[in-house]
């Protein structure tokens, strides 16, 4: 349901750099944590998960764990439905354009190490909330190619560090000495590149 609160037309452009330490990060430095809300309740959901198993095959006792079940993880969901729905709200609110990257989620739950994290951020769900409610609001989303290097660039003076790894969560570029924090270096390089895509469009 459209928020009347967010009608007001803004003037504002952010970049956000999604990730599993930070569920994101603004170009303006602003920090949205990762609720990890099915995690926090993994020893909860264990629990129901190993009563339910307990109870006799189509007994009544069966059909209420299940049901107690059931509705436990629909609390988990509906909680990270709703921090998702503030958040882009909250975006929507203070920004007309918001520059985001076209992340191959598919992709990256390939990788065994990091696909509960990247399950757990919905990362699908934020990006379809936030575009619908832009064209509600008479907002742009505006996405950069998935292989725009946006953590290795120096926002600063354009060098890139070809040998930046994940671990790496500060680096000092070598050419101008700017001291980046890597995610808010991306954010910012996101924005940046969105920029120029606007001023590409406006000029064809």
């Amino acid at each position: 349901r459209p928020n009347k609160s967010l009608n007001k037309a803004k003037n504002g452009i952010v970049g956000l750099d999604l990730g599993i330490k930070d569920f994101i990060v603004t170009s303006e430095g602003q920090h949205y944590e990762n609720l990890k809300s099915k995690r926090n309740n993994q020893k909860l959901l264990a629990k129901l998960h190993r009563e339910l198993s307990r109870k006799k095959k189509g007994s009544n006792n069966q059909k209420k764990a299940r049901v107690r079940l059931a509705k436990t993880y629909n609390k988990i969901n509906n909680i990270k439905d709703n921090y998702l729905h503030s958040v882009t709200n909250q975006l929507l609110s203070e920004n007309q354009t918001i520059v985001i990257e076209d992340l191959n989620v598919t992709g990256m739950l390939k990788n065994h190490k990091l696909a509960k994290s990247i399950q757990e951020l919905s990362l699908n769900r934020f990006k379809t909330m936030l575009t619908y409610k832009a064209d509600w609001y008479g907002r742009e989303v505006i996405q950069v190619s998935r292989w725009f290097p946006s953590s290795k660039l120096c926002n600063c003076c354009g060098y890139k560090k070809d040998d930046l790894t994940l671990k790496d969560r500060m680096w000092v570029c070598p050419e101008c000495g700017s001291v980046h924090e890597r995610d808010l270096n991306a954010a910012i390089n996101i924005k940046n590149e969105g920029i120029k895509k606007l001023n590409l469009d406006c000029n064809i």
